[in-house]
């Protein structure tokens, strides 16, 4: 028993009206073709691909969120518009790790205190940010290379499959 290419369950869950393939199984395995083997891997390879770039897109939009905030109040800051100090403080330390800051925004000092610290730690997760988008690139070109990988077996075998039907007639 042959199972077309788009049969194939790529992930947990099974088509509908279909049973989903245990790739690990050699009785699954000895009743598909090596093109549908492969095809199913290069699938199941770009689903969990995918799924690792929704997971890495969410914690950057988290950090990115983070980093807004940070800049919010490194403006205010800077422009002596803060008005709660302690809350900001607060936020800075927990949630960024800013350290060196200082009690108070009494004074040109300590106001040039706490923007230095929060820019240290801003440049940090900028470099930081700037990496995890390598990482998403990576990720989605690997994904699109197992999309493709998979599209053009699937092409190829029904392209063996048309010339060998035309040959027949």
């Amino acid at each position: 028993m042959s199972i077309e290419a788009n049969a194939i369950a790529v992930n947990r869950y099974a088509p509908e009206g279909s049973k989903a393939i245990n790739l690990y199984s050699t009785s699954t395995a000895e009743n598909l073709t090596v093109g549908q083997l492969v095809s199913a891997i290069c699938i199941r390879t770009a689903c969990a691909l995918e799924e690792q770039s929704v997971n890495k897109m969410n914690l950057m939009n988290a950090n990115t969120e983070t980093l807004e905030q940070a800049s919010t109040y490194l403006q205010q800051i800077a422009e002596s518009t803060l008005t709660d100090w302690t809350s900001a403080k607060d936020y800075l330390e927990s949630a960024l790790g800013v350290t060196g800051l200082p009690d108070d925004l009494s004074t040109y000092n300590r106001r040039m205190q706490a923007v230095n610290a929060i820019k240290e730690k801003l440049e940090g997760m900028t470099q930081q940010a700037q990496e995890d988008m390598i990482d998403l690139q990576t990720l989605i070109n690997r994904r699109d290379l197992s999309y493709n990988t998979s599209s053009n077996i699937v092409k190829t075998m029904g392209n063996s499959k048309m010339n060998a039907a035309g040959k027949m007639l």
